[in-house]
């Protein structure tokens, strides 16, 4: 399942094997332009430095707050106004349209507002769906404290630990394995 937010929380990239190296990926306009065109959204490339700094709080407020749930807090209504006035700067709704005769019709998003307003407006209502009651507890952040990548469980369980068994998965286990391995000498 492909998340909107998700995706732009997982822009702050970190090497998850441990060198501690870190991209901010909203300052590099090729992975904004292909951001864009995945979730069908218009702004102007290149970013303007006022929308760059935006989006950059704008993930970092996210970012707390989904550490907070995820961590089993509840969120006060405060904590929740800024994600409420980003929402309420580009409103938007839905509007059926004919799309063709073997796919019948579509849903598209319609607004007043344009450009990165309403990009941010779109990334909101994206994390607001996020922390409804039927997802929440599906959202997770990967135990690998060097990865941290935010991801969406959908295992039956809900009991992933790792945004991708095979790569941090594997890496904690090895490196568990190991310390066990000194403390055994």
């Amino acid at each position: 399942m492909d998340w909107l937010c998700i995706d732009f929380l997982n822009s702050d990239w970190r090497d998850s094997r441990g060198s501690g190296r870190r991209e901010n990926r909203l300052a590099k306009q090729e992975w904004l332009e292909r951001f864009l065109r995945r979730y069908d959204l218009h702004a102007p490339l290149p970013i303007d430095e006022a929308s760059a700094a935006a989006l950059l709080h704008m993930r970092e407020y996210m970012r707390g707050l989904l550490e907070q749930v995820v961590r089993g807090e509840v969120l006060r209504q405060e904590d929740l106004e800024e994600l409420n006035q980003t929402l309420a700067k580009a409103p938007f709704y839905v509007r059926v349209i004919t799309a063709d005769k073997e796919s019948g019709y579509q849903q598209e998003m319609v607004s007043t507002a344009s450009g990165w307003e309403l990009v941010m407006a779109r990334i909101a209502a994206s994390f607001a769906e996020l922390l409804l009651p039927a997802h929440v507890q599906r959202v997770k952040i990967c135990d690998n404290e060097d990865c941290r990548w935010v991801f969406y469980d959908e295992s039956r369980n809900r009991v992933r630990r790792w945004c991708d068994d095979k790569m941090c998965g594997n890496l904690m286990k090895v490196r568990r394995f190991r310390e066990r391995q000194k403390e055994k000498k």
